[in-house]
């Protein structure tokens, strides 16, 4: 304990891989909007319809938690989730490292806050680099 700001945080970098599909990963329903609260995204990627959005695939783990579908197969979105067990990943999301906002189903957007953690602004034995 140094007194440093992040102290008692673990180092983003040493997050484990899918934390986002880790027991007591929290996700905020964002309704129709896909800019996320915690993370900054430029605001007219909202209405851009180039931007890539991360869209769950309905046989994942993480769609089921996020869209509790009912017994008619239509979602029914809680404002907050937290997931109460480890899942496995499926299909695009074995791929990813980090994950802000995902799209549920048409017009149906989470995003998931990430524990705290820290990112170093420096790091151990750097070494300047020239072109010219």
């Amino acid at each position: 304990d140094g007194n440093w700001i992040g102290d008692r945080y673990p180092l983003c970098v040493d997050l484990p891989r899918y934390h986002f599909l880790k027991l007591g990963a929290k996700f905020q329903y964002r309704a129709g909007t896909s800019l996320p609260r915690v993370h900054y995204n430029p605001p007219h990627w909202d209405s851009d319809e180039s931007i890539k959005r991360f869209v769950l695939h309905p046989n994942s783990g993480l769609y089921e938690k996020l869209c509790n579908p009912g017994e008619d197969g239509v979602c029914n979105f809680s404002l907050s989730v937290t997931l109460d067990s480890n899942l496995a990943c499926y299909d695009k999301e074995c791929r990813i490292d980090n994950l802000e906002v995902v799209q549920v189903a048409p017009g149906a957007f989470y995003e998931y806050v990430r524990r705290p953690c820290v990112e170093l602004s420096f790091y151990d034995d750097p070494k300047k680099i020239i072109t010219g």
